[in-house]
């Protein structure tokens, strides 16, 4: 918490203290005495160090009283910081393979799914501008998340999502036809899919090439991203007897549609991921060559101590008055 002053300049008026200071001790402690007595020495048995301590323990409170008035006429602060952002991001469709292909154990010591999941919630946290969206995909495809820009959402329906969710298959072109339903409406200078499977079309009623085709007549950029290391892999799978069994798989990528797919939308060419660490570089390629200009202007907003001050300053005041009728009497 940081506080600032307004108007700081009145802190001239502490040049004043000093002048307080000598005032309270050499002109108010002069006044004439109540009553007279010939010989001062007669009062010396009364009077002792700790009976001045508290006489100008008073004087103190006087001092409080004009700091804590300095202090309110500055106009203390707490300022808050707040951006407002200006200008339109890129709207971003996130669609993912949930079909139980993705949950082949070859991204050791984790399944592609696992992964995938990872690298998206880390392109997510990276663009707070952006509008972001979710479609899932396996025999059939849907909505998880419409674009938004409420990430913390958008990153709670991300984690709720698993293998199997919906009807086994891979519908790519389902999956690009759903993105571009997301799409068609935007007003993003940039509109972009971001495709992460492992296998090839083989189910729903759209081809890939005609929803790739639909995509480039709207403007919408495809990156293409085959996940999985050639050759077999094990592949989990729950038995009602004998629990989980692991299946051996062979990888089947259809990068030739993958990579035509790309090439119809404007992306040149699809991306392999063999690994963890070859993902995560795609995903972070694809999130420095998507950027736009986003202008941010600062403003602060600010919570006004003032009161507090004059609060402060009242409280010492009657604490003062307290002190002086009551305690000091006694005192003395």
């Amino acid at each position: 918490m940081r506080i600032e002053f307004l108007k700081p300049t009145f802190f001239l008026l502490l040049i004043l203290l000093p002048l307080l200071v000598l005032y309270e001790i050499f002109v108010k402690s002069k006044k004439k005495p109540s009553i007279l007595y010939s010989n001062i020495a007669l009062l010396k048995p009364f009077v002792n160090r700790k009976t001045q301590f508290f006489y100008y323990l008073r004087y103190l409170f006087h001092i409080l009283i004009f700091l804590c008035l300095v202090i309110a006429l500055a106009r203390p602060v707490i300022p808050e910081r707040f951006t407002r952002v200006k200008g339109k991001g890129v709207d971003i469709i996130l669609a993912i393979d949930v079909s139980t292909s993705m949950r082949a154990i070859d991204f050791q010591p984790n399944n592609r799914f696992y992964v995938a999941k990872k690298e998206a919630k880390k392109f997510i946290e990276s663009r707070p501008a952006d509008r972001i969206g979710l479609v899932i995909f396996g025999g059939e495809s849907y909505t998880q998340c419409p674009l938004t820009i409420d990430h913390k959402i958008l990153i709670q329906l991300l984690d709720q999502i698993e293998t199997g969710m919906v009807k086994d298959g891979t519908a790519i072109g389902m999956g690009i036809a759903t993105s571009i339903n997301r799409l068609r409406d935007s007003k993003a200078k940039s509109k972009v899919i971001i495709l992460l499977t492992d296998g090839r079309n083989n189910s729903g009623e759209i081809d890939p090439i005609t929803a790739a085709t639909l995509a480039k007549d709207l403007g919408i950029k495809i990156y293409a991203i085959g996940v999985g290391k050639e050759g077999i892999s094990q592949i989990p799978v729950d038995h009602p007897i004998y629990g989980t069994q692991y299946v051996n798989q062979q990888l089947d990528i259809d990068i030739k549609t993958l990579n035509k797919i790309s090439e119809i939308s404007g992306t040149e060419k699809a991306f392999r991921a063999r690994n963890p660490e070859q993902l995560a570089e795609i995903m972070d390629r694809i999130d420095k060559m998507e950027k736009t200009e986003i202008s941010e202007k600062v403003h602060y907003r600010y919570y006004d101590l003032f009161f507090y001050s004059l609060y402060a300053a009242l409280a010492l005041l009657i604490l003062e008055i307290i002190y002086a009728r009551f305690i000091l009497k006694r005192l003395l």
